[in-house]
């Protein structure tokens, strides 16, 4: 067991949730190489703290909120924006993922789904940090208002009231934007 400093388990934990951590970070600081470096630490700070984890099911909330505190940090040292991705982001890796999926496309609709991910992005960082956060959890992360709460240390009312009126931001600024429901 993790907990009682089995390093295997540990890592195996980690395997298992890495690609959520590291997508996470990603949509928070923009960075790609940032987000690797601060995933590694997530992960390095959970390492040493194991013994505190009470319930080893909630792993993943818990290491996705060192990660929060991580980026808050960041955010606060640096004072740092949100990057918007271009396609020349885009690495090689992340083109061949999307085509083992089957979700190979057209030109065209490829373009236009980029287009609405750079208004998406646009458009998320203009929310506040807890609303951002609350929003990327949910839908880009499928936690739960509970999980989120434990993640972020509030309510569950409170988080379900972020996501209420993140969503009404989100979508009074996509509309902004000429972007109406019909187009996701």
């Amino acid at each position: 067991m993790s907990q009682d400093g089995d390093v295997q388990a540990f890592n195996m934990l980690a395997q298992r949730w890495e690609g959520s951590l590291y997508q996470y970070v990603r949509r928070s600081v923009g960075n790609p190489d940032e987000a690797r470096d601060l995933c590694q630490e997530a992960l390095t700070k959970a390492y040493q703290n194991i013994e505190r984890l009470r319930d080893g099911d909630k792993f993943k909330s818990w290491v996705h909120h060192i990660a929060l505190n991580l980026c808050r940090d960041r955010f606060r040292t640096q004072k740092a924006r949100t990057e918007l991705r271009s396609l020349d982001d885009v690495t090689v890796d992340e083109l061949e993922l999307a085509s083992s999926e089957g979700r190979l496309e057209s030109p065209d609709t490829t373009a236009v789904r980029g287009q609405l991910a750079d208004l998406m992005a646009e458009s998320l960082s203009l929310l506040p940090p807890d609303q951002k956060n609350a929003i990327m959890l949910r839908e880009y992360h499928g936690f739960t208002s509970q999980e989120i709460a434990e993640i972020t240390g509030v309510p569950s009312a409170t988080v379900r009231t972020r996501i209420f009126y993140g969503l009404k931001s989100l979508r009074r600024a996509l509309e902004e934007r000429g972007v109406t429901s019909d187009a996701f």
